[in-house]
């Protein structure tokens, strides 16, 4: 499952759907992780200047292919805080269509007074809770995480997720460790994410 799925289903609630963060942190890490997953696939790469884009056949997955032809629009280079805001206003959206288009998410309407409540839910609770399962679990057993869990991790403790799930057992031995194996490009990507969300959360106090 893609980065950005499986961090989907750890920012919202495993029966119900709803978000466990304020809109801004949700919308903000699940950007960080289509970032990431373009990342992975050697096509985007966050610089203290911006994010430089390369120049390549459009990735087989929709959503992905999509952020990757807008970040090759632009003709400059945009700080990474710049796409994570844009990008962050419609990732919720996005990748639950992506999840419901696999299966793992289904959309339930229900008759309100005033109209119509439409929301996502996991169609299995087991799957949407295994992401944060796995991740909590490997980490209170000390064992290596894959690349992909540790940016998971990353983004868990960079967008206050950790505060919810009460990893404070793990949260400050191993965080510095998780972080400074990834890359320099991962590392700032994460760091730009924790800073856009503590901004955000800042208006809100």
């Amino acid at each position: 499952m893609p980065i950005a799925d499986e961090f989907y289903l750890m920012t919202h609630d495993d029966v119900s759907g709803d978000s466990r963060l304020h809109a801004k942190a949700v919308g903000f890490g699940l950007a960080a992780a289509l970032l990431a997953e373009l990342c992975l696939l050697d096509l985007v790469r966050p610089l203290p200047e911006g994010v430089a884009v390369r120049q390549a056949p459009p990735p087989p997955d929709a959503l992905t292919a999509r952020v990757h032809g807008q970040l090759l629009a632009e003709p400059q280079l945009h700080p990474v805080r710049d796409w994570l805001a844009y990008l962050g206003r419609s990732a919720e959206a996005d990748i639950a269509v992506r999840l419901t288009a696999t299966g793992a998410l289904q959309l339930v309407e229900t008759r309100r007074l005033l109209g119509v409540q439409r929301r996502f839910m996991p169609v299995s609770v087991n799957d949407a809770a295994w992401p944060a399962a796995r991740i909590i679990g490997r980490l209170r057993r000390q064992e290596d995480l894959s690349l992909e869990d540790r940016i998971l991790a990353g983004l868990v403790f960079a967008t206050g997720l950790s505060n919810t799930f009460m990893w404070d057992d793990v949260r400050g031995r191993q965080l510095s460790h998780i972080i400074a194996v990834l890359d320099e490009p991962l590392r700032l990507l994460i760091a730009e994410t924790e800073l856009a969300v503590s901004k955000a959360v800042a208006t809100l106090t």
